[in-house]
């Protein structure tokens, strides 16, 4: 952990990218079948986590901000490594 700050989650990094992938969090909400205030929650956790804002929310929708736009690959990666752990951890059960 970083300082007393919780690191991030899985569904933090999924939140985010749903978030920037649809632009809009009342959809990444839905998409996620979690509420509007959790999404937003796990959000701000994963900014006090960065130390920067990631997102910038106005009445047209949501868009990542520079540091959002260079975190956005990288969380994209890690989502895509927990997904083939998941895989293959399924196949050796097979």
């Amino acid at each position: 952990m970083t300082g007393n700050k919780r690191e991030p989650q899985l569904a933090d990094l999924r939140a985010f990218c749903m978030v920037i992938d649809l632009g809009s969090l009342g959809m990444a909400a839905k998409v996620l079948r979690v509420s509007q205030p959790t999404l937003s929650k796990r959000l701000r956790s994963l900014e006090t986590w960065a130390g920067v804002r990631l997102l910038v929310r106005s009445h047209r929708g949501t868009s990542p901000t520079p540091a959002g736009t260079r975190l956005y690959p990288a969380a994209q990666r890690v989502l895509a490594d927990d997904e083939a752990l998941v895989e293959m951890i399924d196949r050796l059960h097979r």
